[in-house]
C-alpha cells in the first residue's frame, strides 16, 4: 500500500513538472497587437523578447500570439504587459465562433502578468528598474533599463563637484524596434533628448547616494518628463 501511494504521488509530480516546463521563467515584455473578436481574446507581440518565445512556443505568423486567457475586453491595443507565458492545455482551448476573419497565430497561456502603469505626457513620471510605462493612445511604451553608473557625490562626503548618474532608458512605439537612450543627472551632459516626436527630460534619479551605503538596480527610480514635440 506504502509502494502504491508513493508511486502516486511521484506520478503526479512529474506530470505537474511536465505541464509547467514549457513556462518561461522570468517576465517576457508584452503588447497587446489586437484582439481576436471570435474569441474575445488578446493577440500578443514581444517587440523585445520575441526570440525567447519562439524557442519556447514556436515561430507564429506575423510574430503575433493568441492569448486563450486574457479577455479583450479587459485591455486596450498598445498596453504593455510583463507576462510568463506557456504553452496552453487541450483542455484550456475554448471553442470560438466564427463571424470574424481568423487567424492561425500560435496560442499561449499566460500565467501570470503584471500591468504597466499609463504615462502622462508633460506630467512629471517616476519609473522604477525594470519597470515600463505605456501610452496606448499614442502606442509608445517606455522603460528603465539600467543606470550604467553612480558617480553622485554621496550625503556625509566633500567632494570636488557634485558628480553624475547615467541612466539607461528603452523607448518603442508600435511596430518601431526598441531604442535605447541614456540621460544624465547632471546638466553639463545630455539630459533632454528628442527621439521620435518625443522629448524625454531626466529630472531626477532616486535614492539620492548616502556615504557607506551601496544602492542595488532595484532600488532605483528615475523621474522623467515626457513630451509630444
Amino acid at each position: 500500500m506504502k509502494k502504491l501511494i508513493l508511486f502516486s504521488t511521484i506520478l503526479a509530480l512529474l506530470l505537474s513538472c511536465e505541464k509547467d516546463s514549457g513556462e518561461s521563467g522570468s517576465y517576457l515584455t508584452a503588447r497587446i497587437a489586437g484582439f481576436d473578436l471570435n474569441c474575445s481574446t488578446c493577440i500578443l507581440e514581444f517587440p523585445e523578447d520575441n526570440q525567447v518565445v519562439m524557442n519556447k512556443i514556436g515561430q507564429s505568423p506575423e510574430n503575433y500570439y493568441g492569448t486563450v486567457n486574457l479577455n479583450k475586453n479587459d485591455y486596450q491595443v498598445g498596453q504593455i504587459l510583463k507576462v510568463r507565458i506557456r504553452k496552453p492545455e487541450t483542455d484550456e482551448l475554448k471553442p470560438c465562433i466564427t463571424l470574424y476573419p481568423s487567424y492561425d497565430y500560435k496560442n499561449v497561456f499566460v500565467t501570470d502578468f503584471e500591468k504597466s502603469n499609463n504615462l502622462i505626457l508633460g506630467d512629471t513620471v517616476t519609473i522604477s528598474y525594470n519597470e515600463c510605462l505605456c501610452d496606448p493612445e499614442n502606442q509608445i511604451y517606455v522603460c528603465l533599463d539600467t543606470v550604467l553608473n553612480d558617480s553622485r557625490c554621496p550625503t556625509g562626503v566633500q567632494c570636488f563637484w557634485e558628480g553624475n548618474a547615467t541612466v539607461r532608458f528603452r523607448f518603442s512605439k508600435v511596430n518601431d524596434k526598441p531604442v535605447l537612450f541614456e540621460l544624465n543627472t547632471h546638466r553639463g551632459f545630455t539630459y533632454s533628448i528628442i527621439i521620435s516626436g518625443y522629448r524625454f527630460t531626466l529630472t531626477g534619479l532616486k535614492p539620492y547616494p548616502v556615504r557607506n551605503n551601496r544602492i542595488e538596480q532595484e532600488e532605483y527610480k528615475a523621474e522623467l518628463v515626457i513630451e509630444k514635440e
